[in-house]
């Protein structure tokens, strides 16, 4: 081994050391708290209650006179972001202590259930918050696997920045906000710099994270999706003797477009590596191709989704990556992250009592006029909920849409899993499509064409990657010419609509649609069917978007209709 490998190994296991010997205070005052969690929580409500009582918010609704979680309870209503988005706009353009007293830094860019982007503040003070709670689900990591930072740690994130907003202030993707504010340390021990990830075409930057991440010896992988590992697996055996003969040179292979700004700082890094090139031609020579199990023999763990709809990839991961064990993230959303995560086993993690303020509202009553709230120590095993959170961040009593199951408790604090989004809402990839954006997608879609449509519904086929299917009946016969033009315009709307269904399409963890025409009549039989078992005729309707794959085995599909 070189003496600067040396160095550089000897360098990352007294980083692991000192972690760990820094950080186990802090767990082991973390694990004492799990044993009385309504006292945890009640400190950290009023924590951010005193912080932030003297802003718009705080001021509405006296946050200064509250002295009791059932005060709080009482006197501020459930909220969700169309409640906020005015004040959040405001916030944006530049006005100063609406919701929070510290100013954002950052806002957090996604998908709102109206179809308009949600901006989530960022302050300082609420991004250490969360940078506490990383560091300590890094230490149970650590802990349980400390050769995990031996090697490269090989993360795939969005670019941080796409728009700034009117004041100026930065917004976009939160996880790739955290990579850039990454300490140095740690960045230093990251095998793709971040940006690379600023390359826009998705072929260009799969290649060029491939073709730098195969070089290294990778310990650790971690993607918030685990259907983009997958498909960044399936690429290499497309791209398998490019990468290899890039390696063997110390080049990127020009024939993909890559900005010249970061064309530079990729082959600023890059050597010939004659050595590494011959290793991985004998593994492709011997195994017959290239397999990250292979060619990361030293891959400690995976970091990624396990709960919800991500157990559809977990279980492609095996063929790729053997019985390298795989750790969820936790519950994670631009809002708020509330999971610890403390082990390999499930996708469960112990609610973050010192992060945020929790209540929980049984999921047969999610929709129902009055909404009965608990707290975390009221909570049933095996039993599902709705998450509300109040965070650093400035949302107070908010409906996060996330609906959680309790799988157990570490001590006397629940050990949370995600399971889905809101009833309404379907989240393949990380898209969060709403019925609400179907319905919006397939109006906009038709406005053109004026086709006449008896029902339309949209559903999921799960393959690898999954793909949304959009059932028509129409009442004529338009063209084959017209079918393609509706289904290609519902998918250009729906981009439009929704930013993150653009992205996980442009990152092909969403496969592209099929619009599936049943025969005629078949609307009519399927209402009387649900008719007959008890369905109010009047009232009944085939919803928009539909979470059950088995949905479309209620039609007959005549014809199917692909995007070219």
């Amino acid at each position: 081994m070189r003496s600067d490998h040396i160095t550089e190994s000897l360098f990352k296991m007294n980083i692991v050391h000192l972690l760990l010997k820094c950080l186990a205070p802090v767990a082991r005052r973390f694990e004492l708290q799990t044993k009385d969690p309504i006292c945890a929580q009640k400190k950290i409500l009023f924590e951010y209650l005193r912080r932030n009582k003297n802003t718009e918010y705080g001021k509405k609704y006296k946050f200064s006179s509250i002295r009791s979680i059932e005060d709080f309870q009482e006197r501020v209503p459930f909220s969700n972001y169309e409640n906020l988005r005015l004040m959040v706009e405001r916030m944006a353009a530049g006005a100063k202590n609406v919701l929070t007293a510290d100013r954002p830094v950052f806002f957090g860019r996604t998908s709102g259930t109206t179809g308009k982007p949600k901006l989530i503040p960022v302050t300082r003070y609420s991004r250490n918050k969360k940078a506490q709670l990383m560091a300590l689900w890094t230490y149970y990591i650590s802990r349980d696997h400390p050769g995990t930072t031996s090697g490269k740690v090989f993360v795939i994130i969005d670019p941080e920045v796409k728009l700034t907003t009117k004041s100026g202030i930065p917004c976009g993707p939160e996880n790739g906000h955290a990579y850039v504010n990454l300490p140095a340390i740690i960045k230093r021990g990251c095998a793709i710099p971040y940006e690379i990830f600023e390359i826009e075409g998705y072929n260009a930057r799969y290649y060029t994270i491939l073709r730098i991440a195969i070089e290294h010896d990778v310990t650790t992988l971690a993607t918030l999706n685990p259907s983009a590992i997958i498909i960044l697996c399936q690429k290499i055996k497309r791209w398998k003797d490019r990468i290899i003969d890039d390696i063997e040179k110390g080049t990127l292979d020009q024939n993909f477009d890559i900005p010249e700004r970061i064309r530079a700082i990729a082959e600023k890094r890059l050597k010939p590596n004659p050595t590494r090139a011959r290793e991985l031609r004998r593994i492709l020579n011997e195994k017959g191709e290239l397999l990250p199990k292979d060619f990361w023999p030293n891959l400690k763990l995976i970091e990624c989704w396990k709960g919800g709809t991500m157990r559809l990839y977990l279980e492609g991961l095996d063929r790729y990556f053997g019985q390298t064990p795989i750790r969820d993230f936790g519950c994670l959303s631009t809002e708020t992250r509330s999971s610890i995560p403390i082990t390999d086993e499930g996708a469960g993690g112990i609610l973050a009592i010192n992060t945020n303020f929790y209540e929980f509202i049984p999921k047969e009553d999610m929709h129902k006029a009055e909404r009965r709230a608990v707290l975390c120590d009221r909570l049933e095993k095996d039993k599902e909920y709705l998450l509300i959170v109040t965070t650093p961040g400035g949302l107070y009593r908010y409906d996060t849409d996330d609906v959680i199951r309790v799988d157990g408790f570490f001590n006397k604090t629940p050990v949370i899993e995600f399971m889905q989004k809101g009833l309404n809402a379907i989240s393949l990839s990380g898209e969060k499509v709403y019925e609400s954006h179907i319905n919006e997608a397939i109006n906009a879609a038709n406005k053109g064409l004026k086709l006449v449509i008896k029902f339309f519904s949209a559903s999921v086929q799960m393959e690898k990657p999954p793909r949304y299917i959009f059932l028509v009946e129409f009442t004529d016969d338009p063209s084959l010419d017209k079918k393609k033009a509706l289904l290609r315009s519902i998918e250009d709307e729906l981009c439009l609509i929704n930013l993150e269904y653009e992205d996980t399409r442009q990152r092909q963890e969403l496969n592209s649609p099929i619009l599936k025409v049943a025969r005629k009549d078949e609307f009519e039989k399927f209402r009387s069917k649900r008719v007959a078992e008890g369905a109010h005729e009047t009232q009944f309707k085939i919803p928009q978007l539909v979470r059950d794959p088995e949905f479309q085995k209620n039609f007959i599909i005549e014809e199917e209709i692909f995007l070219e």
